[in-house]
């Protein structure tokens, strides 16, 4: 087989009105019709607005309001085209266009010939085009591909059971994307081929023994024979070295058309796929190779696999009916800490192997060996689960179905049911031998009236789990998420066995409710659960062309239009005090909202890790955003770079820290604060046993004083321990109080964590102190690879948040988000790049700016 691929950047691109392009001229005037746009370069992959962008005729949509101003390219038919040059003698028996996914709906016409037409973007598309393709001795190949005018689907406002389409919802408006619908040749094009024969689908299964020592790899290759004949299918397998470990030939009596072939590869010994965290993510190469009796190849294929068991079991204690939740791999029980995964881009196109390892490598660095691929979007592309594969990223995949708001049950029609069996098909074939995908799921928040998750007794549902039984078997599947009898976690059912896997809450509940739903929540998991936090200041102010980013209420167009879901303005003026519309104190606002984000996740990611093993998963709505929003829910902001939530659910997600049950966050003096303390370790039991660790808890004033101390010696402890109870009598400090939190274990680097909590005047706010802290002042200093950040004041420096200066691009660190006591000194390192002092700027609570930096 040989393929040409038609990628690229020298793709033309024409806009028309509707039905323009078919007038070759005009019967008034008698003369040729112009494109109304173009001919501009185009690059495909890509998107129509992409090569739009690029030519100056509409304007980057992350700036302002700007997305507005080019929703008029759903209105125009657009016309992608190329010409190529086959060598003479390259066609063999049968040459093929393929085209791996075009959104939305047209025709193709290759050298004057219409070859098909097509709609639906998760489906390719595979045409013979053996009569109409030119060697190079008969001329140049020409293809143009028209798209007509985008259809209308539902956004986040509509009716899931009257969805007829599948096309990408989040691109027609979500609370995290304005509507931004893409248009073009998303996914790749090539010409390919062959003779004889080539492969449609080859699916290795990797299993390893019931000792985890040995393996075995079941080969299926479907081929599709243009001819009868005896071929020779080659099997080999090669590990992570470049080494073959095993290799085996078998002959083939092939008949006229498509046939099922199978042949088993048996392994002594196996390196076993962990994910991160547990161990190494090991990966083999299964390859086929089919030739005939003289050697010469036809066709081949290869795929990465990994070997492990993946079992789904009941959590501990859960109640009679609910779905197992608790992953074990190998044996070993899994707590699933992951995010919630979105496109990067609505222009889907545009998303390059790149993007994805900068992205992915980002939320890997905060302790996740989960992603759930949300259902409202796409099925999520081969890089992306290339990158999983290699980094112990466990996968759980949606299908192609989400919410609406006004009716969330799943269309059982039949042309509806067809699409999403033949998009799901592919996607499982495509996705199946991947060994970072965990699970499947029947869509994103499906229900019946009464807000409750739907489940096989739904047609649509049922056709999935028998698809995925059928072409996926031992693949978990889920109906949908949240699963169970509620949607939701309701604290007056607290206790009764109803909260399976649930979604929410999506934000801070208050001051001292949300440390009641949390310390007495019961659900089995939690596949989402979110918090808003802005973006930072310097964002806010990068894309506002023209607009006024203050003040940030519902009616100011420019926050509505990005993040009107996501205002804090009432809520912030309730825990902290009101806010002037006149006044413009962005700045500690934003603190404010990025300070609540990182309390309201981090408490709630560890109030469910402490209940574990009857708590088997927290997943944050939401990982990434792909529009540069003034608020979301994102751990990330659009472009890479964190919120200080990420830092937080970083610590919440590692694998040894100490946390802290509370039950509010603001004190006056007199009152008694009181917390109990647990230690958790993710390492192998044997490995903690006998150990020693010690725990010391500390409260420090805003000065630095030590107002109560003591220190817990453990020796007896398991994979969660309560270390003790720490209670103090909260005395009359100004503005704040530190809970620090230090772990020390023999043999193992010392972990340190900071708790903020307000001391409240009389008749303020409860978080009202926080908004005047006294000023500090902090330095930096290049060490090495490291950052040194002093404190060189007399007051403790609260949220120093290290960012970088200008276009400087994103960082990510071990450690930010920084509580300082007077004359503290920590140092920090670029994870995803070296970082020196001069690039760096900083702020928080009471810092600010750029500040001194010191050799």
């Amino acid at each position: 087989m040989r393929t040409l691929s038609l990628n690229g950047s020298d793709w033309t691109l024409t806009g028309w009105y509707r039905n323009q392009w078919r007038f070759t001229e005009s019967m008034e005037l008698g003369t040729a019709f112009p494109p109304a746009i173009g001919p501009l370069p185009a690059k495909v992959p890509g998107a129509v607005q992409a090569d739009l962008l690029r030519s100056g005729r509409i304007s980057d949509p992350n700036i302002g309001l700007r997305s507005m101003e080019s929703e008029w390219v759903e209105n125009r038919e657009w016309a992608f085209e190329k010409t190529f040059v086959l060598p003479d003698g390259w066609v063999e028996d049968r040459c093929e266009l393929v085209l791996e996914g075009l959104d939305f709906a047209g025709e193709m016409i290759l050298n004057g010939t219409n070859i098909a037409s097509f709609e639906g973007m998760f489906t390719p598309y595979v045409i013979d085009v053996t009569s109409c393709v030119k060697t190079a001795k008969d001329g140049p190949n020409h293809l143009y591909i028209l798209f007509r005018q985008v259809p209308e689907v539902d956004g986040q406002y509509g009716y899931t059971d009257r969805v007829e389409l599948l096309k990408s919802r989040f691109n027609y408006v979500w609370d995290w994307c304005p509507r931004i619908v893409p248009v073009g040749i998303w996914k790749g094009v090539c010409v390919r081929t062959y003779s004889h024969a080539k492969i449609i689908d080859f699916y290795p299964q990797a299993a390893p023994s019931e000792d985890l020592a040995s393996g075995r790899i079941d080969f299926s290759v479907t081929l599709d024979a243009l001819y009868a004949g005896s071929l020779q299918a080659e099997y080999e397998v090669v590990d992570d070295a470049g080494r073959c470990v095993a290799s085996e030939r078998t002959s083939l009596a092939v008949a006229r058309g498509t046939a099922l072939y199978r042949h088993t590869i048996g392994l002594h010994k196996v390196d076993l796929w962990w994910p991160a965290g547990y161990g190494e993510p090991y990966l083999y190469t299964a390859k086929v190779r089919i030739t005939d009796e003289k050697g010469c190849l036809h066709a081949e294929a290869e795929k990465k696999i990994g070997f492990r068991r993946v079992e789904m079991v009941s959590n501990a204690n859960a109640p009679a009916g609910a779905l197992p939740y608790t992953v074990v791999v190998n044996g070993r029980s899994v707590f699933l800490k992951g995010v919630n995964w979105v496109p990067i881009s609505p222009l889907l196109g545009t998303i390059e192997r790149r993007h994805y390892e900068a992205e992915l490598s980002t939320f890997q660095r905060m302790n996740i060996n989960l992603l759930r691929v949300w259902g409202g979007a796409i099925f999520e592309q081969e890089p992306f689960y290339d990158y999983c594969d290699a980094n112990g990223l466990f996968v759980w995949q949606d299908f192609l179905q989400s919410s609406s708001g006004i009716v969330n049950c799943p269309s059982s029609g039949q042309a509806f049911m067809d699409r999403l069996m033949e998009a799901g098909t592919h996607a499982i074939r495509e996705k199946r031998t991947h060994p970072s995908l965990l699970l499947w799921c029947g869509g994103n928040e499906l229900m019946w009236e009464g807000f409750v998750p739907v489940d096989e007794r739904h047609a649509n549902i049922a056709m999935l789990k028998r698809l995925v039984g059928e072409l996926d078997p031992g693949r978990p599947f889920l109906p949908t998420s949240a699963s169970g009898p509620r949607f939701t976690a309701d604290e007056r059912d607290f206790g009764q066995g109803v909260h399976h896997d649930v979604h929410g809450p999506w934000n801070y509940l208050g001051e001292t409710a949300h440390y009641d739903y949390f310390n007495r929540d019961d659900a089995l998991f939690r596949s989402e659960t979110g918090a808003p936090g802005m973006a930072g200041v310097d964002a806010l102010h990068k894309w506002k062309g023209g607009h006024s980013v203050w003040p940030p209420t519902k009616m100011n167009p420019y926050w509505v239009h990005r993040g009107a879901w996501w205002i804090q303005w009432d809520q912030l003026g309730e825990l902290s005090g009101p806010w002037s519309e006149d006044k413009d104190e962005l700045v500690i606002y934003a603190q404010m909202s990025r300070f609540l984000q990182w309390e309201s996740l981090r408490y709630a990611a560890e109030a469910v890790r402490r209940r574990e093993p009857a708590a088997s998963g927290f997943i944050v709505w939401m990982g990434n955003e792909p529009f540069a929003n003034c608020a979301n829910t994102s751990l990330v902001e659009y472009g890479g770079m964190p919120k200080p939530a990420y830092y937080g659910i970083k610590k919440a997600f590692s694998s040894r820290f100490v946390s802290a049950r509370y039950e509010r966050l603001a004190y006056r003096a007199g009152e008694r604060f009181v917390c109990e303390l647990y230690l958790h370790e993710e390492r192998d039991p044997s490995k903690i046993a006998g150990s020693e660790a010690s725990v010391t808890a500390s409260i420090y004033g805003l000065g630095g004083q030590l107002l109560a101390n003591r220190q817990f010696e453990m020796t007896e402890r398991g994979r969660i321990s309560l270390v003790g109870q720490f209670e103090w009598d909260v005395q009359d400090v100004a503005g704040a109080f530190l809970l620090r939190v230090e772990l020390a274990c023999i043999g193992m680097e010392p972990v340190c964590d900071d708790y903020l909590f307000a001391v409240a005047e009389s008749g303020a706010a409860p978080l009202f102190s926080l908004r005047s802290l006294p000023p500090s002042e902090i330095v930096i200093r290049q060490s090495g690879e490291r950052i040194e950040v002093e404190n060189v004041s007399t007051a403790a420096a609260i949220g120093v948040f290290l960012k970088p200066k200008g276009e400087a691009g994103p960082i990510v660190l071990d450690r930010n988000y920084l509580m300082l006591l007077p004359g503290q000194r920590v140092s920090v390192t670029g994870l995803n790049r070296r970082v020196s002092t001069d690039e760096l700027a900083w702020e928080g609570f009471n810092v600010s700016g750029c500040g001194p930096t010191q050799s």
